[in-house]
């Protein structure tokens, strides 16, 4: 059984799906609980984790935040770096990151590097994009399911936010938890907050078991072949440069945006 830290778990739903697929969890707390339990103040300890998760706060790389502040000034950066200080002093084996599309990239000196999209769409009827970072000491990839086994005819439910207008009940089955789940520690709004900011459950058993099955995996049978767009899936020999079609284009689309702004930066 591998041992993971769990760092800015929030209410723990991340640390539920690693429970699930047989990980034992051991959370460094989170800030919602109280002051006693800031990252900042935490000190990891070498050779004790195989692994460590977390989904530092993203406010301060949302698209939709119009006042971001500069980078190294925002929080959510202050707490990235806290997140690479703890994984390099526990020395773990493999690191996953959870946040938005927006967030800067994260380079441990050591381990590989991978960037992810992830959607809840894959797997329900509700459209939410997270962005996964991965990285791992023996340059292992994460290889994530996408099952496709949404009904396109129904409507598609608008993912869960921390600011949402729905009630508590309506966010917990949005986010796959059971209809008794509570917080009673919690003022209503201060619920739906915590809830809303969690990983959706379908999204962490999705990331549980793509870590699990990297066990007994080499590298020469992963053949580590990154799809060339950004999406961070592994390429198959038979598919050439690209994981599918809809990769082929959104690379077409950022060559395109290249092309724009060497323009716009030469004055032509």
């Amino acid at each position: 059984m591998q041992l993971v830290l769990s760092l800015c778990s929030g209410i723990g739903l991340l640390d539920r799906a690693f429970k699930e697929a047989g990980f034992c969890v051991v959370s460094a707390g989170d800030i919602i609980l109280g002051k006693h339990f800031d990252i900042r103040d935490f000190t990891g300890v070498k050779g004790k984790f195989d692994g460590v998760i977390g989904g530092t706060p993203c406010p301060d790389f949302s698209l939709m935040k119009r006042d971001r502040p500069a980078l190294e000034d925002s929080y959510g950066y202050q707490m990235i770096l806290n997140f690479i200080r703890i994984v390099t002093e526990c020395d773990s084996s493999w690191y996953l990151l959870e946040n938005v599309s927006g967030v800067p990239n994260i380079q441990i000196d050591g381990y590989s590097h991978q960037r992810i999209d992830i959607n809840q769409s894959w797997y329900e009827n509700v459209t939410r994009l997270r962005h996964i970072q991965f990285g791992h000491k023996e340059n292992k990839y994460l290889q994530i399911e996408r099952k496709n086994v949404t009904d396109r005819s129904q409507k598609f439910e608008h993912c869960a936010l921390a600011n949402d207008s729905r009630s508590f009940r309506e966010l917990c089955k949005l986010q796959g938890l059971e209809d008794d789940f509570d917080l009673k520690s919690f003022n209503v709004q201060g619920k739906k907050r915590a809830v809303g900011n969690g990983v959706p459950l379908c999204i962490g058993r999705a990331l549980a078991k793509a870590v699990t099955d990297l066990d007994g995996i080499s590298v020469t049978q992963q053949d580590n072949k990154i799809c060339e767009c950004g999406c961070g899936r592994i390429v198959t020999q038979q598919r050439g440069k690209y994981y599918d079609f809809s990769c082929r284009k959104r690379a077409q689309r950022n060559r395109q945006k290249s092309a724009v702004t060497l323009q716009q930066q030469i004055g032509l």
